[in-house]
């Protein structure tokens, strides 16, 4: 297999970007597995499921009681094991994990719309009925390693193939790992780098698998029909390392209609077969690469000169690749034709009370981006047309980690809700896609742009236009929590710019003529004057450059938070002179 490289920078030569492509070149092939590295202890992996030797309630007390949380102090406990308290709130329904300290993060979706949760600390797979609201089924992974640390093994992933099958990433084995659902069969698969820990999944057209590592720095690949479990058989990798400097690789994603073709066109080069991830190296730097499954050919845009340390890579209808900063408050988007870097802030998250919000792991779907806030605490959704952010907050917080509760990974169901782990809380979350939409707030603006002047002095302002608005306030049917979203409420302004990685205004000041807005009771729905139009306010947004103010052109988040629940933004572009 030999392997195209595409190298691509970005130069700010006099104010003008300039695309230039370093080198073309022909990549000796992936390294493929041998015979010799077959285990010499390999693990025996065969069928077993929670019910194959004892029944589900045995089973389920046996996991309550692990062993291995015996030994974790009650500090350790608070800060990886959570409580059983649920803490749902206007749109976040949240379930206890009924096994003591699972540590989920990775989790999928099956056809039933079941949602499987990974424990890595004791080993097995958690079936979530979504109709029944109930863990109704745990499967024991044979013969898991024994978890000496606080941390159990981290299971970054998990995708079910076309099959049906199951496969997982686990990071203490160095392996990934297929679950043959059907026949209730596991089978696992040794990675060729020692030390790897195996990080995300991708699945191209042919049903062959793809994978980064976070510490192996090769782009591995799986071939399905030639695996032989507990051995490297069928594993090949690149390595990438022999192509560019990093550190760590961040999570595959499959571009956008991938393995589709236009029907409105007869050009086959309408086939996306592009598979999209990052590297990073820190303090700052790294790489959005693309890798074309059919032609065999990487493409690499060096964003290290944005001083961001890009993470997870999602690419929209229009060809624009969706980034995030897991460093600060910033996600940003890259055009790969023209190398077009647009950079837009979080909210300030002081729902948790962090000073980051570490955008992490994000997807693109029905035109919005959505990304999980690490320590912001929240499941966020861009919508790039309307320039609008949403934020939905979490309620559960551990102190212990700046008020996080560590959501790492979320997935949609087969309806479009969005599924979520809560590492350190022992929690699955879900907004259900109902909520999506069931903001009491909205936000107009009189511009899209602002411009002002640093050395001349000149400020700019808008005017913001915030309504509140009735809405369908059913909370999903498991939920305790009493509604209080058409009540009367408190709207605090706030403004974040990507002047500054941590969102900060810079050399600049923002003034809002008021810093919160009152409205009353719900408005009349009823057909007389005042049932017309929701209540609204205007608050104007003035903004002032100190001489210090670097001359460019930026973003600015004008946020409303309501309440811990959400908060809503408008972005708009911010130009100084």
């Amino acid at each position: 297999m030999n392997i195209n490289i595409m190298i691509i920078t970005r130069f700010n030569i006099l104010g003008i970007f300039v695309i230039s492509i370093l080198l073309t070149l022909g990549v000796s092939n992936f390294s493929t597995n041998d015979t010799s590295l077959t285990l010499t202890a390999p693990l025996i992996a065969f069928a077993t499921t929670a019910t194959s030797s004892m029944a589900h309630s045995e089973h389920m007390d046996e996991m309550r009681h692990d062993s291995s949380n015996a030994t974790m102090s009650e500090e350790d406990k608070m800060r990886f094991c959570g409580t059983d308290k649920i803490n749902s709130n206007q749109y976040v329904n949240e379930f206890a994990i009924p096994v003591q300290c699972s540590q989920p993060v990775g989790l999928a979706v099956d056809k039933d719309n079941n949602v499987w949760v990974a424990s890595g600390k004791l080993g097995s797979l958690l079936v979530f009925n979504s109709k029944t609201l109930e863990f109704d089924n745990i499967i024991k992974i044979p013969n898991w390693l024994e978890q000496t640390r606080i941390m159990g093994s981290m299971i970054w992933n998990m995708k079910f193939d076309k099959n049906g099958n199951l496969w997982f990433t686990d990071e203490l084995s160095n392996s990934i790992w297929k679950y043959f659902v059907k026949e209730g069969k596991f089978e696992n698969y040794r990675l060729l780098s020692e030390g790897g820990y195996p990080q995300s999944i991708a699945f191209d057209s042919d049903g062959n698998v793809w994978f980064t590592q976070f510490f192996g720095n090769r782009l591995g690949f799986i071939e399905p029909s030639k695996v032989i479990t507990n051995t490297t058989e069928g594993i090949s990798e690149l390595d990438m390392s022999r192509q560019i400097d990093f550190q760590t690789m961040g999570p595959i994603s499959n571009g956008f209609g991938f393995g589709n073709i236009d029907v409105n066109s007869t050009s086959p080069t309408n086939v996306n077969e592009t598979l999209w991830f990052s590297t990073a190296s820190f303090p700052v730097g790294g790489h959005i690469i693309g890798y074309d499954v059919t032609a065999e050919a990487l493409t690499i845009h060096d964003v290290t000169y944005t001083h961001n340390v890009p993470f997870s890579i999602a690419e929209d209808e229009n060809g624009l690749l969706w980034a995030n900063s897991h460093i600060a408050n910033l996600f940003f988007s890259l055009n790969p034709d023209t190398g077009e870097i647009r950079q837009y802030a979080t909210s300030n998250p002081s729902a948790s009370g962090n000073l980051t919000t570490l955008p992490y792991y994000n997807v693109y779907r029905d035109g919005k981006l959505w990304f999980n806030e690490h320590y912001g605490n929240a499941i966020a959704s861009y919508d790039p047309k309307e320039k609008t952010l949403v934020e939905y907050y979490i309620p559960s917080q551990n102190p212990l980690w700046v008020n996080s509760s560590n959501p790492l990974r979320f997935t949609f169901d087969n309806n479009g809700s969005i599924w979520f782990t809560e590492w350190t809380e022992n929690k699955l979350g879900v907004i259900t896609k109902d909520r999506f939409d069931q903001i009491p707030i909205s936000l107009e603006v009189s511009k899209d742009k602002l411009v002002i002047d640093g050395k001349n002095n000149k400020s700019d302002m808008l005017d913001i236009y915030i309504s509140s608005k009735i809405i369908n306030s059913t909370l999903p049917s498991s939920s305790n929590t009493t509604s209080q979203i058409n009540s009367p409420m408190n709207i605090t302004m706030d403004a974040t710019s990507s002047l500054s990685r941590d969102g900060k205004l810079t050399n600049i000041t923002a003034s809002f003529s008021q810093d919160t807005v009152h409205f009353g009771e719900k408005p009349s729905t009823g057909n007389g004057p005042s049932s017309s139009s929701p209540p609204e306010s205007k608050v104007t947004l003035a903004i002032q450059p100190t001489k210090e103010a670097i001359p460019g052109n930026y973003t600015l988040t004008i946020s409303a938070k309501h309440d811990k629940d959400i908060t809503v933004s408008k972005i708009v572009d911010l130009e100084i002179r």
